[in-house]
């Protein structure tokens, strides 16, 4: 009513059922996971849910969380995306339109909601510090979510947009864990259908498709009843998707409307098919608009099996041996991953990643303090073709001998790797996801007479591997450096 927008039934519905309440009046939903076509209306229904989170549901619980307490976070996969419902929200409470409505347009002024601006402080609108920002001290910002999002904020109610961009889960795992101190707290995110590179959204989507089938199997069958199987299992995550049949063809009528709620609201199916003709790649109809997901396989550089079987959770380098750093960054620049490689008391390979984090400015800092803390003196990386180059200079200029992978070192480097892998004599721990990855979607292609790593037509981030791969080739292929002798050691000090 306050906003005074009309929302299509499937909002209408999925408000109710997703906000459901329990006897105590807390969600019954702490996630909730929401899988829909585009262009259904999710930015509008963002827009409702967030202003009402903020408006009405900071003031709930006022014996639990305190209304300047209360935090609503929206993010993705980078600020622009987040800042879309924000500023959708910003246009409607901005109390800056009613004390000098001359500075704004008529369009600005006209979708103002007068109650809700008067209710609304001075907003910052900083690039970087975004805040709408209530009376009673309630708030709503926005992060992006590649950085970890408000790490350090405690936060009432969050919204993921485009899920489906996470490739990794460590935006997710900072972000979430902003959500577990606060009573009552509540988190949606909203997405089309991924792909392989989609890790985040599958897994969620898996794990809540298998409490769905436990359920069928045990309760709705009598054999368990609802509160022993809430007792055993996790009931706290809603899964609302709408999407087409697996089995449903690409001009199939019938695929667009299970995943389409809002034909017929604006559009209709025919206009929808007709993208078909516009040559638009089948796999963006199928995941975006059809909702399906598609994993096809890919031929990964690396045997998945034996890269499995060179885990050891107690691997460690010998004492005393010689240890390499390796770096890479992903070919979008948004992270980068430091290795170490030594050989272990058996003569085998130790390798690990010892830092991760998004960006390139703190790499050289965290590798000259990676190198002095551990006595290293070597570092290797590709110094052509990759962002990876940026790092050389600076590394030498700070004392370390750099190992530059390029020319025929590029084919040898992903060759040898392949062969230690397939011949098991490599160990790595076994516990760090996004090494795992990483070899699991790492694919490679023909450079002249060899095959390279290949960063754009991996379905995931390959920097973590080829940062091991680097390291390791500089350990398999160069001789350590001479350690540096002072004159004074050998010969008398000889003063004239």
């Amino acid at each position: 009513m306050y906003l005074g927008v009309t929302l299509r039934p499937w909002q209408c519905w999925l408000l109710i059922h997703a906000l459901e309440l329990l006897e105590d009046g807390t969600y019954r939903f702490r996630k909730v996971i929401i899988i829909v076509g585009r262009q259904n209306g999710k930015t509008k229904l963002i827009e409702v849910l967030a202003a009402w989170w903020l408006f009405v549901d900071s003031e709930s619980f006022p014996d639990h969380i305190a209304a300047h307490d209360f935090l609503v976070l929206g993010t993705a996969q980078d600020r622009d995306t987040a800042k879309k419902v924000w500023r959708r929200v910003l246009e409607r409470s901005n109390p800056e339109v009613l004390r000098w409505p001359d500075r704004f347009t008529p369009a600005e002024r006209e979708v103002l909601v007068p109650v809700l601006a008067k209710q609304s402080r001075t907003p910052s609108t900083t690039n970087g510090s975004e805040a709408i920002r209530l009376a009673n001290g309630a708030r709503y910002e926005i992060a992006a979510l590649a950085s970890g999002g408000a790490r350090g904020d405690s936060t009432a109610r969050a919204i993921i947009d485009e899920l489906r961009e996470q490739k990794t889960w460590d935006g997710w795992a900072a972000f979430s864990k902003t959500l577990n101190g606060t009573f009552n707290s509540q988190m949606w995110a909203i997405s089309s259908a991924g792909d392989a590179r989609s890790v985040v959204l599958a897994d969620l989507r898996a794990s809540a498709t298998e409490t769905c089938r436990l359920w069928a199997e045990y309760v709705e069958t009598g054999l368990q009843a609802a509160e022993e199987f809430a007792n055993e299992h996790d009931t706290t995550n809603g899964l609302f998707e709408w999407s087409a049949h697996e089995d449903a063809a690409i001009d199939d009528p019938e695929g667009y409307f299970q995943s389409n709620p809002s034909i017929g609201y604006g559009y209709n199916v025919e206009q929808l098919l007709s993208d078909l003709a516009s040559g638009e790649p089948e796999v963006v109809t199928k995941t975006e608009v059809l909702c399906q997901w598609v994993t096809a396989s890919i031929d990964a550089h690396l045997d998945a099996g034996a890269w499995a079987d060179c885990a050891d959770p107690y691997s460690e380098p010998a004492e005393g041996a010689r240890l390499i750093l390796g770096v890479d960054t992903g070919a979008d620049r948004e992270m980068t991953y430091v290795s170490v490689v030594g050989d272990r008391a058996d003569g085998l390979l130790h390798c690990e990643l010892i830092a991760q984090r998004p960006g390139m400015l703190w790499v050289v800092d965290a590798v000259k303090r990676a190198a002095e803390k551990n006595g290293i003196t070597e570092v290797a990386l590709q110094t052509r073709g990759a962002p990876s180059a940026e790092f050389a200079e600076p590394l030498e200029k700070a004392g370390l001998t750099v190992h530059r992978i390029e020319g025929t070192a590029l084919g040898s480097s992903a060759g040898q790797t392949k062969d230690r892998v397939r011949q098991r004599t490599l160990r790595h721990r076994g516990d760090q996801e996004s090494l795992n990855l990483a070899v699991s979607g790492a694919v490679s292609r023909k450079l002249n007479e060899v095959r390279v790593w290949d960063r754009i037509n991996s379905v995931v981030d390959i920097a973590p591997i080829v940062a091991v791969s680097a390291a390791q080739w500089a350990h398999d292929n160069t001789e350590p450096p001479e350690p540096f002798t002072s004159a004074y050691e050998d010969e008398e000090l000889l003063v004239v």
